[in-house]
C-alpha cells in the first residue's frame, strides 16, 4: 500500500475541520458581535464553512480530489473571511481557532492546486474519474489528529466558550476556572 493511498482523505478531513470552525467562528461573530459589519462576516464565514464542508464530503465520497478550484476557492475564501473577522469582528475572538482553520484551509487550497495542475498535465481518461482507493486506517488516523487539533480549537471560540462543561475546558487549557 502506497504513502499516498494512507492520506487519500486527509483533504477531506481538513475541509471539515477548517468548515466546522468556520461555522463555529461565524456563529460567535452573528451571535455576539456588536454591529451589523460583525454579524454580516460571521453570516460569511458560516456560508464559507458550509462550503468548505459539502466540498470535503465529495472528496471524501470521489476518493480524490474534486473540483480542484472549488478547493481553491473555499479555501481563498476561508482566509479572506478569518482574515476579516480578526479585523473588524468582535473583540473577543480567539487566535486559535482562526490560525487552525486557516492552516487546514491553506492546506486544502494546496492539495487542490496541486491536483489542478497534475489534471492538466496529463490527458483526462474515463478510468482515471472513478472513485479511488483510500485507507481505512489512514482516515482513522487522519481523524485522530483532526480531533486533536480541532476540538480545542472550537472549544476557543466564542461559541464553544459558552458550551456547557467550558469550565472544565477553562481548567484543562489554561490550568484556572474563567469565574
Amino acid at each position: 500500500m502506497s504513502p499516498s493511498v494512507l492520506v487519500r482523505s486527509w483533504p477531506a478531513l481538513a475541509a471539515w475541520g477548517a468548515g466546522l470552525l468556520q461555522l463555529g467562528l461565524g456563529a460567535g461573530a452573528i451571535v455576539k458581535g456588536a454591529d451589523a459589519a460583525d454579524r454580516g462576516i460571521g453570516v460569511l464565514l458560516a456560508a464559507v464553512g458550509a462550503a468548505t464542508i459539502a466540498w470535503g464530503v465529495a472528496a471524501l465520497m470521489r476518493g480524490r480530489v474534486v473540483a480542484p478550484p472549488a478547493g481553491i476557492g473555499v479555501s481563498l475564501a476561508g482566509l479572506v473571511a478569518v482574515t476579516a473577522l480578526l479585523v473588524i469582528g468582535p473583540p473577543q475572538t480567539s487566535i486559535y481557532p482562526v490560525v487552525v482553520s486557516t492552516a487546514l484551509g491553506l492546506s486544502v487550497g494546496v492539495v487542490s492546486a496541486i491536483a489542478m495542475r497534475r489534471a492538466g498535465r496529463r490527458p483526462s481518461h474515463p478510468a482515471a474519474r472513478t472513485a479511488a482507493r483510500t485507507s481505512v486506517g489512514g482516515l482513522i488516523v487522519g481523524a485522530f489528529l483532526l480531533a486533536g487539533l480541532v476540538t480545542p480549537a472550537l472549544a476557543a471560540t466564542p461559541i464553544g466558550s459558552d458550551a456547557p462543561g467550558a469550565e472544565v475546558n477553562e481548567v484543562f487549557l489554561h490550568g484556572h476556572g474563567g469565574h
